[in-house]
């Protein structure tokens, strides 16, 4: 399944601090499995997020293909690979069990921030184009995110930012896709923004043929 979905968590958000003593939120969010690893760990609000976004962007990912899918976060479950709850400063992989299939999963977190991207596959994961970006000034994060994608994806095909659009999907959780001059240049993007940060992810899928 060749998707992508991805999560930010700002870590520092009033919102997001404490988290891992709320009881009612952990057993209507996590597994009994995961509500251990969570209590278990050094930095249990940190590791709570992890799992929090590992769940939320498998859940962009698998709706993409199947835009009814359940979003229930306790139905998705995470399985990881490499763990070392000690560290703040961490990168941790595995998979999210869903409904619809399994999904990779890699997760970036430090003491300011968590962030997930979910694939189809390992080969998928590690041909995505991926950025964390701390949100300059009011702007709005939702534009602000927007316009990074943009300008990544115009310099990676050599074209000006401004014959680029971004459209949302009218079914689902409205996922977007990118187009040039009208025609569809990838369909596979995903992005999140919380607190001070803003992150998107997209599979480089594109064809010269689109410049011409």
């Amino acid at each position: 399944m060749l998707s992508v979905g991805n999560d930010i968590v700002d870590l520092k958000e009033p919102e997001n601090i404490g988290k891992s003593r709320d009881d009612s939120f952990l057993g209507r969010v996590f597994t009994e499995e995961e509500r251990e690893r969570i209590s278990g760990s050094t930095f249990p609000d940190q590791f709570l997020w992890a799992l929090w976004a590992a769940k939320e962007a498998a859940y962009k990912a698998v709706s993409r293909v199947n835009p009814a899918i359940c979003s229930i976060p306790r139905s998705y479950h995470v399985v990881l690979t490499t763990e070392d709850t000690r560290k703040q400063a961490v990168r941790l992989a595995g998979k999210v069990i869903t409904s619809h299939g399994e999904l990779a999963i890699q997760i970036d977190a430090n003491k300011e921030l968590v962030h997930a991207v979910a694939a189809g596959s390992e080969s998928d994961l590690s041909k995505i184009c991926r950025q964390v970006d701390r949100l300059d000034g009011v702007e709005d994060p939702s534009i602000f995110v927007r316009k990074k994608i943009i300008r990544t994806i115009a310099r990676c095909i050599g074209c000006p930012a401004r014959r680029l659009r971004i459209v949302k999907a009218s079914a689902g959780p409205g996922a977007p896709s990118v187009f040039l001059r009208g025609r569809l240049l990838t369909p596979w993007i995903s992005w999140s923004h919380d607190g001070c940060f803003t992150a998107y992810a997209f599979v480089p899928v594109f064809r010269n043929s689109f410049l011409e």
